[in-house]
């Protein structure tokens, strides 16, 4: 299987300490991606980054993790996410500084490593509609994942329905305290035979399968001290298990279990840091 991830690669900065770590959403499943799908499947990552030192990380952090990178380098800053994280361990993101990414277009050597792909996995989330808008504009007979990484924020349905037709499943960070977000997902679920994927934290996660509603609890954790990345863990270790076979039930459990080793470390994977 080749899978491919799309998006941002950048830099986690986090305050009040200044500690930098690589981080980015399309970055953080493609890390966990290759450590679990299966050693055959190829896992590629098509991103950018900028010219300063934020790059270095970036490309020192994904040298020997046999990821195969469509890296392009812009003249500005990488994308850069600040970070301030709460006494109970919950993040809390601050600012969003979207760098080089702003600015991205797809290169004809990535779009074709997109076109190619079995399964495409990107994230969308306010700063980055329009690169979404081109990414979605190429052809691709694979199957296509999405995280809405920024719904529980900006709960867009007009944009999860203007590519609801390619988008075979849809990854959603919300709360229990979200039910009309959660009921509405579930009817378009239901309505375009859909698998969408609501994340609840320490509630566990709910699936729309279709017409199916299907639960899952969260993994215990002794203490959580970083939330950062527990939902691409989340996503990643879902889709190496359901793009193999496994059940819709059997793969959310094994995402809880992954995010659950997220979140009792600083750092969305524990990963170099400057």
């Amino acid at each position: 299987m080749k899978v491919v991830c799309v998006g941002d690669c950048g830099v986690d900065h986090y305050l009040p300490s200044g500690e930098r770590r690589f981080g980015g959403i399309a970055a953080n499943v493609a890390r966990h991606a290759r450590a679990e799908f299966p050693a055959g499947d190829e896992i590629h990552i098509v991103s950018c980054v900028g010219d300063d030192d934020g790059a270095d990380l970036v490309r020192t952090s994904l040298a020997a993790t046999n990821i195969q990178c469509h890296i392009s380098t812009l003249a500005g800053d990488t994308p850069t996410q600040y970070i301030e994280l709460e006494a109970d361990g919950e993040k809390n993101f601050v600012l969003y500084d979207e760098g080089v990414l702003g600015d991205f277009v797809f290169s004809r050597q990535q779009r074709e490593i997109i076109a190619a792909s079995a399964l495409m996995v990107a994230p969308v989330y306010m700063q980055i509609v329009d690169l979404y808008d081109k990414l979605l504009s190429i052809a691709t007979s694979g199957v296509i994942a999405i995280d809405f990484a920024d719904f529980r924020q900006h709960p867009d349905f007009a944009l999860l329905e203007d590519h609801i037709d390619r988008v075979e499943i849809g990854f959603f960070g919300l709360s229990v305290d979200d039910p009309a977000a959660i009921d509405r997902i579930a009817s378009l679920a239901a309505q375009h035979n859909r698998l969408f994927v609501v994340t609840l934290g320490a509630q566990g996660s709910i699936a729309f399968h279709g017409a199916k509603r299907i639960q899952c609890g969260a993994v215990p954790v002794e203490k959580v001290v970083d939330t950062t990345g527990a939902g691409d863990a989340f996503a990643a270790g879902f889709l190496s298990r359901y793009c193999h076979g496994a059940s819709v039930k059997a793969a959310m459990q094994h995402g809880a279990e992954l995010a659950a080793t997220v979140v009792a470390i600083v750092g969305s994977q524990g990963q170099e840091k400057l």
